[in-house]
């Protein structure tokens, strides 16, 4: 904030101000020279304010702490005449209820911040009265360490409450974040971040490393509270302790970083359209030589089939052209892979991109493309038998006793049921068929796959600018991420041009590819 608007907003409120002195002094002098040093703070420190939205808080918090101050400094002793019949009782000015009262509160709020340590051995001493002795044996710690901590605890707690606290954006407005993953196993961090707070301590932390206390105030939560979260994301991987502070070990990006990349798929892929079409129509010519089926499939749904072929096999060719090497490191769930964060809102056309589920007999390919179909199949539902329906519709088998799944399946027309055996709504053929086809195409596919690696470098780099130099592996994330914009930007450039359509309800992007039996 400039010092400009801070003195927009105190010629806009300076009555409001004056006022709310007379109300807490009850007298209109005193009202006044607490009203000037009020407005003389907000015109020394309106620089500390972070975002416009917090000034209004900030002003009144200043003037709640300068009120209070005076009564510090000015409390008299009052003498009355005791009667005869006093027995004895105690009572409290207004204005020494109204202290006490204040500097409770503060000091509740001072030992939400203090780190467990301090905090344990103050609250054992001041409230629950242990002696340091008791405390030492509770604690496993010497005599002269409680004292120490004590000493130390008194110092933080006295020096907090003649501050005036600020409390960060994320404990009033919690920002969304979205976990997403690449790699073999992500068992332990879905579940992780199914609620707000560890999303936004990963965020609140990601700029510059935190104290326990700094996060506290960030997120208006408690130290008490934050612990075991902040333990566990440490424990995780995904914060990295460093002294007393606590740094993000993710890489995040957004709804910007994603359009800039998108954009720049969409120019890379309208530039090579014509080739890409070309590159198609020979697939299709070549899987009429192959035991590719698809009961009333056209030369649309054809069409799709390759397309998906050249995206899908031309994204993992390039990772021989790119710079950016992946690396997939070890994982504190034992697993390979990137785990990575989307802060705030974000679009994307792909909903899950799956892969097989029992080799042995097949390979199920499904990319959920909301462009193409609002249908999302995930194989792995429902224990897997959403996997096993789909095989077995490979198979023509009979209906399963799996109901809910096979109800699913049937009512987003995966499968279908004639005379009693299931058949299959998508794409199949043999893997021996397909690589085939992949090789006819491979030159064409090379070419891409060149194309598309520096795509993914350039993403890379892009978002290696928005990432704090502390937090590795924002190359291979971004390189990772990109590749869903190439495959994003094919399906809305052949739409627009109208060389392929969304098809009559077809199952586009949903492919079986059955392992050759000897």
């Amino acid at each position: 904030m400039t010092k400009e608007q801070m003195e927009n907003i105190i010629q806009e409120n300076m009555q409001k101000i004056y006022l709310y002195c007379v109300k807490k002094l009850e007298n209109t002098a005193l009202a006044e020279d607490v009203a000037s040093d009020i407005i003389l703070e907000l015109l020394r420190s309106y620089n500390r304010i972070r975002n416009d939205e917090a000034v209004y808080g900030y002003m009144w918090s200043v003037a709640n702490n300068l009120c209070r101050n005076y009564w510090r400094r000015n409390e008299k002793e009052t003498y009355v005449e005791i009667p005869n019949e006093f027995v004895g009782t105690c009572c409290f000015s207004p204005e020494e209820s109204y202290v006490r009262e204040e500097e409770l509160m503060l000091l509740r709020r001072e030992l939400s911040l203090l780190r467990e340590k301090y905090r344990r051995i103050m609250i054992s001493y001041y409230i629950a009265g242990n002696s340091c002795e008791e405390i030492a044996g509770k604690y496993n710690l010497s005599v002269t360490n409680v004292k120490q901590c004590l000493f130390e605890g008194r110092k933080k707690v006295k020096e907090g409450m003649d501050m005036v606290r600020e409390y960060g954006e994320l404990s009033y407005a919690p920002e969304k974040f979205t976990m997403n993953f690449w790699g073999n196993s992500s068992y332990g961090y879905w579940e992780l971040f199914e609620r707000k707070l560890p999303g936004n301590l990963i965020i609140a932390a990601y700029e510059s490393p935190k104290t326990l206390e700094e996060l506290s105030l960030e997120m208006g939560v408690g130290v008490p509270y934050l612990e075991d979260e902040v333990a566990i994301l440490e424990k995780m991987g995904l914060l990295v302790k460093k002294g007393k502070t606590y740094q993000s070990n993710m890489v995040l990006y957004d709804e910007q970083w994603r359009k800039t990349v998108y954009d720049k798929a969409t120019e890379l892929i309208k530039a090579k359209l014509e080739d890409v079409k070309k590159l198609v129509d020979d697939g299709v010519k070549y899987l009429a030589e192959t035991d590719y089926f698809y009961e009333g499939a056209d030369t649309n749904t054809k069409r799709w089939f390759v397309l998906i072929l050249i995206i899908l096999e031309a994204s993992i060719m390039s990772e021989q052209y790119m710079k950016t090497k992946m690396q997939f490191p070890l994982l504190q769930n034992g697993s390979n892979g990137y785990v990575m964060g989307i802060r705030g809102e974000y679009h994307t056309d792909t909903k899950g991109i799956y892969g097989q589920y029992d080799i042995s007999k097949g390979y199920m390919r499904i990319l959920n493309f909301v462009k193409l179909s609002q249908k999302v199949l995930n194989p792995f539902e429902h224990n897997n038998a959403v996997g096993k329906i789909l095989e077995a519709a490979v198979e023509r088998k009979q209906e399963p006793e799996e109901v809910a799944a096979l109800s699913t399946l049937l009512e987003n027309g995966f499968v279908s049921v004639k005379n009693g055996i299931l058949c299959p709504e998508f794409a199949t053929i043999s893997y021996t068929d397909y690589k085939a086809v992949k090789s006819k195409l491979d030159e064409g596919i090379g070419h891409m796959a060149k194309l598309i690696a520096k795509h993914r470098d350039m993403a890379g780099a892009e978002l290696r600018k928005k990432t704090p130099a502390a937090i590795p592996e924002a190359n291979e994330v971004g390189a990772i991420v990109s590749m869903w914009s190439i495959m994003e930007g094919m399906v809305a450039v052949v739409l627009e041009d109208g060389y392929m359509t969304k098809g009559n309800g077809q199952n586009l992007t949903a492919f079986y590819f059955r392992t050759d039996r000897e």
